[in-house]
């Protein structure tokens, strides 16, 4: 089971950071509310320590903030500089989550066998 929601935390940071990846102005309103998402989903399984906190905010700060760079049509180099930030962001956040101590055996299992655990969100298309 820890294996099972290892590999549903980690899709879910890939999952965010190939929606950063391949984000443009089309879906630029949907990335905030799809980082958020995410996040929210991870954050169900791990322990909230203010290490978490800071990496969590700092994440979808840096992705809301590249989403206003699209969605206003910026300078090419102003959009991939906020591009790289909201990634580096994201990096920071799965080496914390990845360090984080899980929620108690127990109350993990309660949401698997409830199948209360959602599917990772597709990512949002150009």
């Amino acid at each position: 089971m820890a294996d099972e929601v290892q590999n549903y935390l980690t899709s879910e940071i890939e999952t965010l950071r190939s929606t950063v990846l391949r984000a443009g102005v089309l879906n630029a309103k949907a990335l905030g509310p799809s980082a958020e998402t995410h996040v929210e989903n991870v954050l169900r399984f791990v322990v909230i320590s203010p290490e978490l906190e800071d990496a969590t905010y700092l994440a979808v700060m840096r992705v809301a903030l590249f989403a206003r760079a699209l969605y206003a049509q910026a300078q090419i180099a102003e959009i991939e500089q906020a591009r790289r930030e909201a990634l580096a962001a994201i990096d920071t956040l799965a080496i914390v989550v990845d360090g984080s101590e899980r929620i108690e055996t127990g109350a993990m299992a309660r949401h698997l066998d409830a199948g209360s655990m959602p599917e990772p969100m597709a990512p949002v298309a150009n």
